[in-house]
């Protein structure tokens, strides 16, 4: 109900003398500030009071009512016999007027009604009538004052109703609000899907482009094969001409020969016989012609042979492209419908699933920690005694087992403090004691500790959506409005920030951090010609996790998690080039340790699509799969306590060395035998560029060979973003960075995320709304072990 303060402010006190109707006001202390709870309170009991004394007086008024009718009626009754009388009388005098005989009659009518309307009878009537007046009056100021608490009562009902209206309204305006808000999300989301339709459309475009360029690429290899085919032929009739030129160029020979001989003698072409010169002038023709084909066909030749070493060409620069091209395919149809493992088929195991025959049991599990509820189910009392004789069943023990139930409902906390009164005259005590109100973590809120803690816990732990926290509690009886959940976002901020920058400062002290990012929608950067895209950033150590959304992607915003840092501070990550930009701006401040997992990708993309390619992929992943079990076997003799290691770890670490010396080794000497436009060389190439990255595990065992730990703390925060899509503001995006980072370091030691949320919000609201200045019981690395059993989370 709300109250104003003008009318906590009345001077006026509503007092009646005699017993009272309203407790007289108190007067306040002097000295003492005017505690406006406790005068509403005050103010709130009189009125209460004075609503009980007008109940009693209301059914006072109803007894008096009552008992005037009795008195009415009996006076009504009194003034009828009197009527009766007098008229009986009347006729009587005129009956014996002159009959002195009757008189003694007369004096005894006389008597009767003297007895009738005798003095008495006169008191009770006029007593009655005062009773009757008095009562009116108190009929009059009980109305009144009925008449002044219906004013007081409707005073306050238009109060609680203008309230009402102003909360209606803003209900009404925060509905409107966040139907906007669900327009422009469903909006997103049919932007989203028209964009995966636009994606997928471009791919199956893509596919039949790869589909016509194929079956050109076919038509023109089938072209260019009769090309050789018919160069072939030709070849062969060049053999089969030269064969006949080479003849021809002999007989010739002996023509001139022969013509040098008969010049010699002194003959002429003319002087030989006819048929001889004939015959000579014939074959002189003969090779000329010969001559003239030849010089025509060698040209041809020569020019054929051009063709079919462009045709060659082109035919390798189209084999090429088509590999390119049905590699992407490839790789695209992968992504968009292949499984996410990268793991190798293995072998089908002849073993069964499931527990084997024979093999030993690990029984139930034990929880020693739930509450236990007894129960007692007896059996039907016609049951209890036998149905032929009638005789009575005697006990014969009890039979127990367990059932393990859970039960979510909300409730009700109905909180009465009981007051008490000074009765003594010292002025140094307090007139009134009570118990101190219940701890609410905000002001003029119904919602307790627990409701706030379970929304926390179920939007950012279980990744929920507004909606869904709301659906959620609506189920478990809380009916309660997204809106309401939504808007405590600038409340909650201020009471988890300390913790944010105490996570990122202990981070900052660590000498190995992983580091990866993924895309984050905020609706608020969308705009005109803008993207609503951002990057949530996130650094995990061993007992940190820390997550922050930038709108870039750049090293400036990879520099916000670590400009901080220890120096000589190893990150795992992988070869985005923000890192290595981020390594030369902190001048060699840290050491980049590059994953091999993304190295080992990059042989599998390599060879998809290819299949003379597919030997030599397996090749390289079972030359790192060999470095990951040798780092493993490695790993089994490693002691981090121990400043001199083992012999054994000694060794394994040469032979590890050794075979990571050998695998870049045979990388250099493959890329160097290979053409500079093959595929296989860019995977090549990338591995021996980021070498000193990649060997960093070697004198540094602790390193791990991927980035699987930062991947893996990436997936909660990437499912919650595919139900939310990302956050509507900034500083929601902020906040939400905030509980990811507080969640995550809890999960990752193993405290019960519910549970400290309760402690420290309760913690929070008893510290006037503000966190507790120490900050050590709450941090996992800081608290006492007694307090870290309290918190963990239960078996």
């Amino acid at each position: 109900m709300s109250v104003l303060d003008d009318d906590l402010s009345a001077d006026e006190t509503l007092t009646e003398s005699g017993d009272g109707i309203w407790p007289a006001s108190k007067p306040e202390p002097p000295g003492e500030p005017r505690d406006l709870r406790s005068l509403y309170e005050e103010e709130r009991a009189r009125a209460e009071a004075a609503e009980a004394r007008c109940e009693e007086l209301r059914w006072a008024e109803v007894a008096a009512r009552s008992e005037a009718g009795v008195w009415k009626w009996r006076f009504k009754s009194c003034r009828r016999r009197l009527s009766e009388a007098a008229e009986e009388a009347k006729e009587l005098r005129r009956a014996v007027k002159d009959t002195p005989s009757l008189q003694a009659e007369v004096v005894r009518l006389r008597k009767l009604l003297w007895e009738a309307t005798g003095p008495g009878e006169d008191d009770r009537a006029a007593s009655l009538r005062e009773e009757v007046a008095r009562l009116r009056e108190a009929l009059a100021a009980s109305e009144a004052r009925k008449a002044a608490a219906g004013r007081r009562a409707g005073a306050e009902r238009s109060l609680e109703h203008a309230g009402a209206i102003r909360s209606l309204r803003a209900e009404n305006k925060r509905l409107g609000k966040e139907l906007g808000q669900w327009r422009k999300a469903v909006g997103e989301f049919h932007g989203k899907l028209d964009r995966e339709k636009e994606r997928a459309e471009s791919i199956r475009e893509t596919a039949r482009k790869l589909s016509n360029e194929n079956l050109r690429l076919h038509r023109e290899v089938r072209f260019l094969r009769d090309a050789e085919a018919r160069a072939l032929s030709l070849s062969d009739a060049v053999f089969w001409l030269r064969h006949a030129l080479e003849g021809s160029r002999a007989g010739q020979k002996k023509l001139t020969a022969r013509i040098a001989g008969l010049r010699a003698a002194g003959a002429t072409l003319s002087k030989l016989p006819f048929d001889e010169a004939a015959h000579l002038r014939t074959a002189l023709r003969r090779s000329r012609r010969h001559k003239a084909t030849i010089r025509s066909l060698s040209r041809e030749n020569a020019s054929l042979r051009r063709a079919v070493k462009g045709s060659r060409d082109r035919i390798e620069t189209l084999q090429a492209q088509l590999a390119r091209l049905r590699s992407t395919g490839a790789v695209l149809s992968k992504r968009l419908y292949g499984r996410k493992s990268e793991q190798q088929d293995k072998p089908r195991s002849e073993r069964k699933r499931g527990q084997q025959p024979g093999a030993p049991g690990h029984g139930h599990t034990q929880r020693p920690g739930l509450k236990e509820r007894p129960e007692t189910l007896a059996p039907p009392p016609e049951a209890c005694v036998c149905a032929r004789c009638g005789q009575a069943y005697a006990p014969n023990g009890v039979e127990t087992s367990t059932l393990v139930e859970i039960e979510v409902k909300a409730h009700k906390r109905v909180i009465s403090r009981p007051r008490l009164r000074r009765t003594c005259g010292c002025e140094s005590s307090p007139m009134e004691v009570s118990a101190p109100p219940a701890p609410r973590l905000f002001a003029n809120t119904l919602y307790g500790i627990s409701v706030w803690a379970c929304f926390l816990f179920e939007r950012y732990a279980c990744f929920r959506t507004l909606n869904g926290v709301a659906a959620w509690m609506s189920e478990r009886g809380l009916a309660i409005s997204p809106g309401t959940l939504g808007s405590s976002r600038k409340l909650f901020g201020p009471l988890f920030d300390p913790l944010y920058k105490a996570i990122l400062a202990r981070q900052n002290t660590t000498a190995l951090r992983h580091a990866d990012e993924t895309s984050w929608r905020v609706q608020e950067f969308g705009g005109e010609d803008r993207s609503s895209r951002a990057w949530l950033w996130t650094s995990v150590s061993t007992d940190a996790v820390y997550f922050h959304i930038d709108r870039s992607r750049s090293a400036e915003a990879a520099l916000k998690l670590f400009a901080e840092a220890r120096r000589r501070t190893i990150v795992v990550c992988d070869r985005y080039s923000a890192y290595k930009r981020l390594a030369r701006l902190g001048a060699n401040r840290m050491i980049l340790a590059f994953c091999w997992s993304h190295a080992r990708r990059d042989f599998i993309e390599a060879a998809a699509g290819q299949k003379r390619l597919t030997q030599w992929c397996e090749g390289w992943i079972e030359r790192i799969a060999g470095i990951f079990r040798l780092n493993e076997a490695r790993l089994e003799h490693y002691d981090p306590g121990r400043k001199r290691q083992t012999a054994a770890f000694r060794k394994a670490t040469r032979e590890l060395k050794k075979a990571v010396d050998g695998l870049f080794a045979h990388a250099e000497a493959e890329l160097a035998a290979l053409p500079d436009r093959a595929r296989e060389g860019k995977a090549l190439r990338s591995l021996m560029n980021h070498r000193e990255g990649l060997c960093v595990f070697v004198d540094e065992p602790q390193v791990p060979l991927t980035n699987n730990t930062a991947e893996r703390i990436l997936r909660g925060p990437a499912i919650g973003r595919g139900l939310s899509f990302g956050s509507d503001s900034e500083g929601g995006a902020r906040f939400t960075a905030t509980m990811y980072s507080v969640i995550g370091t809890l999960s990752m030691n193993g405290i019960d995320v519910l549970r400290w949320l309760e402690a420290w919000l309760e913690a929070c609201a008893n510290n006037r709304r503000r966190p507790p200045e120490d900050l050590s019981p709450w941090l996992p690395w800081t608290m006492s072990e007694e307090r870290r059993r309290e918190l963990a989370t239960p078996p």
